[in-house]
């Protein structure tokens, strides 16, 4: 009786071995990462998951609040609604915050804030020395403000909306930031560079802009 007990408890030993052994090689050692909140997943969507993070951590690791456009597809709709009704010498565009991330600091608030709007600035324009003293040209289509007064960086993309009326394309491009309280060059173009190819994607630009990676040297 006593050697069915034992070999009894010894089995139970081994399958229960057997599941922690398995339980363990199911998640590899990794950590699962804590649930994030809606708004913090429209941020990562758009500016990029490993590019916030770095950002987050090089602001503040303490409180934060995160505010996001209701989804890409809202976001989308509003931009393309707004340029199917442009007209030629419009100038009234609306701005739209797609990710704010306000960070309490004992003497104010730090901000991380990416925007769109369709553009007053023409690519005309900024082609006239008042401008590219300025605005930097990436390719034959995008063009680039580095210092905008202000720590940000500025994008201008040309995007042409189905069904928009003719010159959108060239006459109301997309003007695209990201405004920090101070990130490194490099976190910032990381940003504002997968913000613009996110929302180029998304709008499905007429013209295909090719925004590069490596907005500055």
């Amino acid at each position: 009786m006593a050697k069915r007990v034992f070999l009894a408890s010894m089995m139970s030993g081994v399958v229960l071995g057997a599941l922690m052994l398995a339980g363990c090689s199911d998640g590899a050692g990794a950590e699962k990462r804590p649930p994030v909140s809606k708004s913090l997943q429209v941020c990562e969507q758009y500016l990029g998951e490993a590019n916030l993070e770095g950002a987050i951590d090089s602001v503040s690791s303490g409180e934060r609040r995160v505010s996001a456009t209701e989804s890409s597809v809202h976001l989308a709709g509003l931009l393309t609604r707004e340029a199917e009704e442009w007209s030629q010498g419009d100038l009234l565009h609306n701005q739209y915050t797609v990710c704010r991330i306000d960070f309490p600091m004992g003497d104010g608030t730090a901000v991380i804030e990416a925007t769109v709007k369709w553009s007053v600035l023409t690519l005309d324009m900024l082609r006239e020395p008042k401008y590219a003293k300025s605005w930097k040209q990436l390719n034959d289509q995008v063009f680039i403000e580095p210092e905008t007064g202000h720590p940000g960086m500025r994008l201008l993309v040309p995007c042409g909306v189905h069904g928009a009326p003719a010159g959108q394309q060239a006459d109301a491009p997309l003007q695209l930031e990201v405004a920090d309280p101070g990130l490194n060059a490099k976190q910032r173009q990381a940003l504002l560079s997968t913000f613009a190819r996110t929302l180029v994607e998304e709008l499905a630009c007429t013209n295909d802009p090719a925004v590069p990676a490596q907005l500055i040297p």
